[in-house]
């Protein structure tokens, strides 16, 4: 089925189903705070669960060094997290963890508020959603295992003890083979400092200034910030990349509809949309996804388009 462009505001963000399989006392009391909502986002292919949600991750979590077969960026909207031993994000910086790149270990100090979008990298491997990793889970723990620091442990019946990555296992379990990660295409997680950017004048769109921070990998995913001043109007336009759109101060109206604080646009590329309009001015957080294109992603994949 065709995306659509879709909005969002904060309170219609769904709450987590299922807990990180990697933070410190998951299983029991000592469990730090983690409240977890996510937009529910439709990308019109069934393989492309992206993830976009706001994350609120209290004092004391812990996740051991580790790497992803997807693609992850954080944007810090209060406080301060870590990410590896002396490296730490900011509030307004942004970190992008690219998949098969290790990072960590990290310990969070206080609470810290972050944007996170997770989504199948170039390489395509699929991102298993809350659902599919409760049901693995808990078949994993049926099997008398149990996740303890980032680590899923089971003795098997012959005596032997295996610890395993816990997102490793409960992958493994939901799609009946090993996980592989994609060759490093970057030797550690970008860190990304926008105040250091200049603003410059968005190319195609009046009132709107622009802070370009970056395009990675050979499909161009890029992150940005927009500076919309007081009475702007972005005018209707059909992208040729879908966009997520992430409302970080200020308001916006769209077809009648107020979206402020956290509030999310999401554009496929091929559908017109309506104008947004920022009577006070506001500022937007926004991602260009080349690759889910549904032309692009078909022709990585070796299939057909609908339209072919």
């Amino acid at each position: 089925m065709p995306a659509k462009i879709q909005t969002f505001r904060l309170e219609e963000a769904i709450g987590r189903k299922v807990k990180s399989t990697r933070g410190r006392g998951v299983e029991g009391e000592k469990s730090p705070g983690l409240n977890v909502v996510q937009f529910p986002i439709d990308t019109g292919i069934p393989e492309i669960n992206l993830r976009w949600g706001f994350d609120q991750i209290g004092d004391g979590f812990f996740s051991p060094r580790h790497r992803h077969n997807f693609d992850q960026f954080r944007y810090v909207v209060y406080g301060e997290t870590n990410i590896a031993k002396g490296r730490d994000l900011h509030q307004g910086e942004i970190g992008y963890f690219p998949e098969g790149t290790y990072y960590g270990p990290l310990t969070q100090r206080g609470d810290v508020g972050l944007l996170v979008m997770q989504f199948p990298g170039p390489e395509g491997e699929y991102r298993i959603t809350d659902d599919e990793k409760q049901a693995a889970m808990d078949r994993l723990r049926a099997k008398g295992g149990v996740f303890e620091d980032g680590i899923y442990k089971i003795t098997r019946p012959d005596g032997t003890k295996v610890n395993q990555d816990s997102y490793e296992a409960v992958w493994q379990e939901h799609t009946g083979r090993p996980v592989t990660y994609a060759k490093p295409r970057y030797a550690a997680p970008i860190m990304v400092r926008p105040q250091g950017f200049q603003w410059r004048k968005h190319p195609k769109h009046p009132g709107v200034e622009i802070k370009n921070l970056g395009s990675f990998h050979e499909y161009g995913t890029a992150i940005s910030i927009w500076r919309l001043a007081p009475g702007t109007v972005i005018a209707p336009e059909v992208l040729d990349a879908p966009e997520v759109r992430c409302v970080i101060a200020g308001e916006t109206h769209y077809e009648g509809r107020l979206l402020d604080d956290k509030s999310t646009y999401y554009i496929p590329e091929g559908v017109r949309t309506s104008p947004i309009e920022s009577p006070k001015g506001a500022e937007l957080l926004v991602f260009s996804l080349p690759m889910y294109a549904r032309a692009a992603w078909d022709k990585a994949h070796g299939r057909e388009t609908a339209a072919a």
